[in-house]
């Protein structure tokens, strides 16, 4: 039990997400507020040449923009914008819409390009429609990441009859007291390669090396 809690509280970071209010690592860095099976999934790829596309900016936008070639981030919510604006780096496009579905969605549609990664944590009733526009703007190889995908079946729906396979990482997120579900969609294969020879990479909370001859 001592070290489950070691584990989750420490050395994931988790007690001191909660502390703060925010999505931070065991070093205070920024992390997406996904479920962590999620984030050490997305950890051990090579993003470095791709754009990612998100709906919802915040802590996330701050983890991509260290990892990626370009990010866009739609934001909506008149409360959060002064705040995430500060933080975030002069590389990074935030497009600020009305809150509603039709203006988040236009600020993809109005980009006549393709990104490689999708992410979708915006307001809920409009993730639907987000999912709906992403798969038509979705480049060869890349995916869609749909958090809380345990509440929006609509969305995962729309996605899996576009063709996508479905992939479910359920756990606890930064500091969030309950166990979530982010999905992540991709076709038949994407072309992200592991940044490290180990794959996949031992978890913060994995005391041991590789078993030997294994």
């Amino acid at each position: 039990m001592l070290q489950i809690q070691r584990g989750l509280l420490l050395q994931y970071g988790w007690l001191r997400s909660w502390l703060s209010g925010r999505p931070v690592d065991a070093a205070g860095d920024p992390l997406p507020w996904l479920a962590y099976p999620a984030i050490d999934f997305l950890s051990q790829f090579d993003f470095s040449d791709a754009s990612i596309f998100e709906w919802g900016s915040g802590f996330s936008t701050l983890w991509w923009s260290t990892r990626c070639k370009r990010i866009t981030s739609v934001e909506s919510n008149p409360a959060w914008i002064p705040y995430i604006q500060k933080h975030l780096p002069g590389d990074v496009e935030l497009i600020v819409t009305p809150c509603d579905a039709d203006s988040e969605v236009a600020a993809l549609t109005n980009q006549p390009v393709e990104h490689d990664v999708f992410v979708i944590d915006n307001h809920g009733p409009f993730r639907w429609r987000c999912a709906e526009a992403a798969t038509r703007h979705l480049a060869a190889g890349g995916f869609i990441i749909l958090d809380n995908s345990d509440q929006c079946p609509k969305a995962c729906h729309t996605l899996r009859e576009s063709g996508l396979v479905q992939v479910d990482f359920t756990g606890f997120a930064p500091g969030s007291g309950y166990a979530q579900a982010t999905s992540i969609f991709f076709r038949d294969r994407y072309r992200f390669r592991p940044r490290s020879p180990r794959w996949p990479p031992a978890s913060p909370a994995q005391p041991n090396g590789p078993w030997e001859g294994c």
